[in-house]
């Protein structure tokens, strides 16, 4: 193990150049110029049978209109690289990994400030057995998020940049139409973003994977379990708004939801109820 400190780009080279058949960049906040240098340094990996990379973040609309997050450089590694790219709510680690030979566990993100600018650490770890833990932790996570597509990638793409345009627009002028349509821009961009973060799966299923991430540390009583899968999810579970996405019910409507969850998960056999606590079954 290593110490690291600033700049980062030194350590992250390492982790990039160590990888031979599978890259995973676990990263909040990305940005554009990363992904190019990042791509450009696995140009001859990338050409080898087998290599995957992938990408863990989470594709919030606050972060992307903020300029934090720029959903062009997740759509250039979804093309160049065939890469899977998961968007996670409350994702918050940086971990960077190549193979089970290096990992790079940092607080800082793919962007220029964080790997060249700001005072930040971390740790490089060449233990195959620990970098395996870290993966499946990261694993665990990506089954609550949800995988996007090219398409879908593209589609926010236009919706972010058509938002800032208009946000550009409206700094310099007094117009009350012009603010009435950033904001209709703004709630149509936010919904998309939820979209997203939902992809295909039913209400049920979504809420499945979060009740048996939560359960994963231990049983829990109903009263305890609910509001963690909130924190969990807090977006799709706002006691405040009404929230249907692709037809399924979120929002004020999500404790049902999640008790329909559960109910499912018992039914199948994956979760067990003593009388008091909700567990894992086996």
């Amino acid at each position: 193990m290593k110490l690291c400190s600033r700049p980062l780009r030194t350590s992250l080279g390492e982790v990039i150049s160590a990888a031979h058949e599978d890259l995973l960049l676990a990263s909040p906040y990305i940005k554009l110029r990363e992904v190019e240098w990042v791509l450009g340094a696995i140009d001859k990996k990338r050409s080898t049978t087998g290599f995957r990379a992938s990408v863990l973040t989470d594709v919030r609309s606050d972060s992307v209109l903020a300029g934090s997050l720029d959903v062009e450089a997740l759509l250039l590694f979804s093309t160049r690289c065939a890469g899977r790219v998961v968007t996670l709510p409350r994702l918050h680690a940086k971990v960077y990994i190549a193979d089970t030979r290096l990992a790079l566990v940092t607080s800082a993100n793919l962007t220029p400030t964080g790997l060249d600018v700001n005072f930040e650490y971390g740790l490089l770890i060449d233990e195959p057995e620990s970098i395996a833990g870290i993966r499946a932790d990261l694993e665990a996570y990506s089954r609550v998020g949800n995988a996007l597509t090219r398409s879908a990638l593209s589609g926010l793409a236009e919706i972010a940049t058509q938002v800032r345009e208009t946000h550009t627009a409206i700094a310099s002028s007094a117009e009350t139409d012009l603010k009435r349509r950033f904001n209709r821009e703004l709630r149509k961009a936010k919904l998309a973003f939820l979209q997203a973060q939902v992809g295909h799966r039913t209400a049920s299923s979504l809420f499945s994977e979060a009740i048996l991430y939560v359960l994963s540390a231990g049983p829990l009583a109903t009263r305890e379990l609910h509001p963690r899968v909130q924190r969990l999810l807090p977006d799709l579970c706002d006691d405040d708004v009404e929230l249907v996405i692709n037809g399924e019910r979120f929002g004020k409507q999500w404790k049902h939801a999640v008790r329909n969850a559960q109910q499912g998960l018992k039914r199948s056999g994956r979760i067990a109820f003593d009388g008091k606590r909700w567990g894992i079954s086996g």
